[in-house]
């Protein structure tokens, strides 16, 4: 009696909790398994599911989606799932999963715009901080953002009135610190065009002026307008040979300098110091040769070979050979050359020169090369046969640079070009199919090669036109502009006093071989190597000797 009237008390308590709303007291009660088995419980139970239907649905448009499938749990637990509770928790679980491929979005956009903004890129990270829909992260990221351009925009300001009081280092320093720390701006974009201007201007003024310590600190300053204006990069270049310049000067590299000298002068012809400078190596150079032209010179090079040979001293034969050619190449001693013989070829008119093993080639001296198409009444100095204009182009030599100056179509490296600095291994196209190769393979030699392609060899079967500069190596080795077939040693051409000379610089022998001056169709033998040098003819039929 006393158990039944204890079990209507729970029952009336779960009924009066379910009227007034208290869905989870009514759970606690009807989860007890000896009150579900009654048909009040089970028709409390039946009470019970519609409430908690539409708690789990108010719980799902709040977006509290645990909260709305515990009560679906609920429901299953006491065996009231049916289909409306798998439909709405299939749709609860779709809703999550396009909640965590929103969150996932959010937090990409979020990183996005943080690495904008720490790379400096306030603009693209404006616009990304924009698409943002997190509140809070937005107006975080926008803080950060204003408080950058704001310190850029000081900067700016400190750049902009160095720039004023023609303070161009120091603007290009404050411009590349704005950018650096605190991102492009369009303002600093802008200021790049004016600033890469006055760099210009300024680094061609001390370049005149010979402010060589102004152009040195001038580098890194430099350095990012570049991005910013391309052209610049000439102004780099000429700080570049200023800095090689002063470096070979401390170590007394007169060769070397000259060198460099002569490519500043071929950047602007007019500036005097450099002039200035070239005038005293001049004097310098000639000082030396007058020094080992004097019976003093004389005695020096007969008395250092004599302690030598009177001290035993051995040498690594390739060593020495590689000493040797070294010298030969940079300036044949004056007191090898043999008597001023009157036949002896000068190169004021192309030559052909037969190597066996070799093949033909074409000497030409001069600084300035005309090429053009075979059988027109032009003055050419390659006759190519091809259908090429008539003067298609010419090659210029300034220092130890080669210019490509074209007046027909022409490609480099498959790029068409008018005017361009050649390199080694540049392929040129003239026209259409005529196709040549240019190389400067020793570094110690000015001239080059132009390796013309089988349909395109010149008359006698000339392969090879060499753009003659003091000398020119013949042999084996991948240094040498005439390539032979087989390691027969090494010759050196080279122009002294307006005549051509030759002398074997590799192969057994050649410490005491002599020098020999070049007779127009004489063959001069050094070992295995046989040569023959002539003035060319380009009428003469392919293949005539």
């Amino acid at each position: 009696m006393m158990f039944t009237r204890w079990f209507n008390v729970r029952l009336k308590a779960a009924e009066k909790a379910l009227r007034q709303g208290r869905l989870d007291d009514a759970l606690a009660v009807v989860r007890e398994p000896d009150l579900r088995e009654c048909s009040r419980g089970q028709k409390l139970l039946d009470a019970l599911v519609k409430p908690l239907m539409a708690r789990a649905r108010l719980h799902r448009q709040a977006g509290r989606y645990q909260d709305a499938l515990a009560d679906l749990d609920q429901l299953d637990v006491l065996s009231r799932g049916g289909p409306d509770v798998q439909t709405l928790r299939q749709r609860i679980g779709e809703e999550i999963r396009a909640g965590a491929q929103r969150a996932a979005e959010e937090q990409q956009e979020y990183d996005r715009a943080t690495d904008d903004l720490r790379a400096g890129r306030l603009e693209t990270g404006r616009l990304n901080v924009q698409r943002l829909d997190d509140t809070r992260r937005r107006e975080e990221l926008t803080e950060e953002l204003d408080v950058r351009v704001q310190r850029g925009g000081q900067l700016l300001q400190q750049a902009t009135e160095a720039l004023e009081r023609d303070d161009t280092l120091a603007a290009a320093r404050f411009w590349q610190d704005a950018c650096r720390h605190h991102g492009r701006t369009q303002d600093t974009d802008r200021f790049a065009a004016r600033l890469a201007g006055a760099c210009r201007r300024t680094l061609e003024r001390w370049h005149e002026e010979g402010r060589i310590e102004g152009l040195l600190a001038a580098r890194q300053a430099i350095s990012g307008v570049i991005s910013y204006d391309p052209t610049l990069a000439d102004c780099e270049r000429l700080i570049g040979l200023c800095t090689r310049a002063t470096s070979q000067l401390a170590a007394a590299n007169y060769t070397g300098l000259r060198q460099t000298l002569l490519r500043l002068k071929a950047v602007r012809s007019d500036v005097a110091w450099v002039n200035t400078t070239l005038d005293a190596l001049a004097r310098i150079a000639e000082g030396q040769e007058a020094l080992m032209a004097s019976p003093l010179g004389l005695y020096a090079s007969d008395a250092g070979n004599a302690v030598r040979q009177a001290r035993g001293d051995t040498f690594d034969a390739g060593q020495q050979a590689g000493r040797d050619m070294a010298d030969t190449v940079t300036r044949p001693r004056i007191l090898e050359l043999p008597p001023a013989d009157p036949n002896a070829l000068r190169l004021d008119r192309p030559l052909l020169m037969l190597v066996d093993g070799g093949g033909s080639s074409l000497l030409i001296g001069r600084g300035q090369v005309r090429i053009g198409r075979a059988g027109t009444t032009a003055d050419i100095d390659v006759p190519i046969p091809a259908e090429i204009e008539s003067h298609h182009a010419d090659i210029t030599r300034r220092g130890e640079d080669y210019f490509l100056t074209a007046y027909g179509p022409a490609q480099v490296n498959q790029r068409p070009v008018e005017h361009t600095l050649l390199r080694d291994g540049d392929r040129i196209v003239l026209g259409t199919s005529a196709k040549m190769t240019f190389h400067k393979p020793s570094a110690k030699s000015e001239s080059a090669v132009l390796r013309l392609s089988h349909r395109c060899r010149l008359p006698q079967d000339v392969s090879n036109v060499v753009l003659f500069r003091d000398t020119c190596l013949i042999g084996s080795g991948k240094t040498c502009h005439v390539r032979t077939h087989e390691d027969n040693g090494q010759i050196v051409l080279f122009e002294r006093g307006g005549g051509l000379y030759a002398r074997q610089t590799g192969g057994n022998g050649h410490l005491t071989a002599p020098v020999r001056a070049v007779i127009g169709g004489e063959t001069l033998e050094f070992g295995n190597l046989r040569v023959t040098v002539k003035p060319y003819t380009a009428s003469r039929s392919k293949g005539s000797i």
